[in-house]
Parts: structure tokens; C-alpha cells; sequence
């Protein structure tokens, strides 16, 4: 199985735990293969360190861990679809360019999407109920 995580699940993994850290040990074990794109990566780093107020170093750790299961993916090509929230084309971008199966997301505006280009959109709480089948 083949998915890219939206940077929002990575956050509420750091943030939160619970349910999108479960996913974050799920993938960590290799049962699945996580993609990442340079611009998804750039978002969890610039949300961590300006919104959240996170260290050099704590981002630098946070990101060490990500990379360790995470395949980093050349995105190539460019999607213009969320007119309301344009920063959401990134996860679409990565999920293509990797021929990924699913995106996780927790974001409205690509949940309300359900699939795009036969990859099915699931919720955090979704993909959990999926993978533990």
C-alpha cells in the first residue's frame, strides 16, 4: 500500500498523539510505504518552527524521525485544484508523482474530495479502521 500523509497528521502526531500518532507507529514498522514530497516536508518544518514555536533542533529531530520511514519523492507534476485552500494541491502533487493508493488527510477541503485520480481520500480515524482489517 502506498500513501502520503498531509502535513496536518504529522503535526497532530507531534502535537497531539492519539489517533494520528498511531498511524505514525503503523507506518514507522514498514506496513506500509509513506511517501513524502520537498514541499510537504518544507510545510511541516515552517508550521512547527513559526506556529508552534518549536526549536531548530526539535524539528530537526522531528524530521530525522519522519525520514526514517518516509521514501522522498521528485513531484512532477503541478496541480491547481483547491481554490479554497491552494497550499492542499501539495498533498495531491505528492500522492500522483508516487502512484500512491490513498492520501490521509484531516483537512476539509480534501476529505470533501473522497478520491482524486483513483486515490481514495480517508480520514485519520478511516485509514485506521482500514489498515486494522
Amino acid at each position: 500500500m502506498r500513501i502520503v500523509l498531509d502535513t496536518n497528521i504529522f503535526i497532530s502526531a507531534a502535537l497531539l498523539g492519539r489517533v494520528c500518532e498511531e498511524i505514525i507507529q503503523f507506518c514507522r514498522f514498514g506496513k506500509v510505504n509513506v511517501f513524502i514530497s520537498k514541499d510537504i516536508i518544507s510545510e511541516i518544518e515552517d508550521k512547527l518552527r513559526l506556529k508552534f514555536l518549536w526549536k531548530s533542533n526539535q524539528v530537526k529531530i522531528f524530521l530525522d524521525n519522519i525520514f526514517k520511514f518516509c521514501h522522498l519523492v521528485e513531484v512532477n507534476e503541478k496541480i491547481i485544484l483547491i481554490k479554497d485552500d491552494p497550499d492542499d494541491d501539495k498533498i495531491l502533487e505528492c500522492a500522483i508523482s508516487a502512484k500512491c493508493h490513498y492520501i490521509i488527510s484531516g483537512d476539509r477541503h480534501l476529505i470533501k474530495l473522497g478520491s482524486y485520480k483513483n486515490i481514495k481520500i480517508l480520514g485519520p480515524t478511516d485509514f485506521l479502521f482500514l489498515i486494522r482489517k
